[in-house]
């Protein structure tokens, strides 16, 4: 095989209580990334031109460009990749945008070589391409897109990742036109946490955990509190804590802000109440004269499709 296209799902970090070690991939949006086989050894990116398509096209400060010439040089390969990227997933929106082009670039490279990396092999590249974004990569927005489902990031140092069972949802993503820089985000978050706020959110991260496992909604909701990130992040978006209490007024599971945001996201049992909390949001920023993109998705078991 010469040439591979598949689609890159968007992820949802996080997952409101756990910051950094719980994410979830989506259905919707995607990233298409095709990637061809060159003779000469090098890597070409060409950007296809979409609503999202201000990114890099030098392989060196490209998110996919970097894990494919690491790869070139580790594996010594003889030949090099043209990497086509229409990115369909909004830029520092929360949603994994940057990861969703690495883990998409290294999983179609990977099936060129006939599945040549393991597991683990394909995050340590993908964490390479996320490196330059953000200063200290963290693997909950790169493991859920290359394994699809949820997962429980144990231990990003040693890769040590658990996909965590979980049934169907539908899952409404509110996306205003805000710009919330990764790195700053992290920034701001407090040094120092009260040790009865830490017990809290302990409590919540496995009441949640556990909540998916055993498909127990109502453990899952009252799970679905952010006692640490959420009340710092949530000054930055307009309109959170109204989107957020007609979500949970509406029927949702829980809402809260996807990775560093600016996108909300909210966990629904159905789609009729996954599309009425996007009805209402649109409405809301539109009354704020504010653009606001908007997306339905489920959850994705599967992680990158081949097209």
């Amino acid at each position: 095989m010469d040439r591979i296209k598949i689609k890159a799902p968007a992820t949802v970090a996080n997952l409101s209580c756990g910051f950094d070690v719980l994410g979830l991939c989506l259905d919707n949006p995607f990233d298409e990334i095709e990637v061809i086989k060159k003779t000469k050894k090098e890597v070409v990116i060409d950007i296809i031109d979409s609503s999202y398509s201000n990114i890099p096209s030098n392989p060196k400060e490209n998110t996919g460009g970097v894990p494919a010439l690491c790869i070139i040089d580790d594996l010594n390969l003889d030949f090099g990749f043209n990497i086509k990227i229409k990115k369909g997933i909004p830029l520092c929106g929360g949603l994994g945008s940057s990861a969703s082009t690495a883990s998409g670039v290294v999983f179609a490279i990977n099936k060129l070589l006939n599945d040549k990396l393991s597991i683990k092999q394909m995050l340590k590249y993908s964490l390479k391409g996320e490196s330059v974004s953000v200063s200290n990569p963290h693997a909950d927005n790169i493991a859920p897109c290359l394994l699809g489902g949820l997962t429980l990031i144990r231990d990003t140092k040693s890769l040590d990742i658990i996909k965590v069972p979980i049934s169907d949802y539908y899952i409404s993503l509110i996306h205003p036109h805000l710009h919330i820089n990764t790195q700053e985000a992290r920034n701001m978050l407090p040094k120092n946490i009260k040790l009865s706020s830490a017990i809290t959110q302990w409590g919540n991260i496995g009441g949640l955990v556990l909540g998916f496992t055993l498909n127990d909604n109502k453990l899952i909701s009252r799970s679905m509190n952010d006692v640490i990130i959420e009340p710092v992040r949530s000054s930055l978006i307009e309109g959170f804590d109204h989107i957020k209490n007609n979500a949970l007024e509406l029927g949702a599971l829980g809402c809260s802000i996807s990775g560093s945001g600016p996108t909300i996201f909210a966990l629904c049992e159905n789609e009729d109440v996954a599309q009425g909390i996007l009805d209402f949001s649109k409405s809301f920023y539109q009354s704020l004269d504010m653009g606001c993109d908007t997306f339905l998705s489920q959850v994705n078991n599967i992680g990158p499709i081949i097209i």
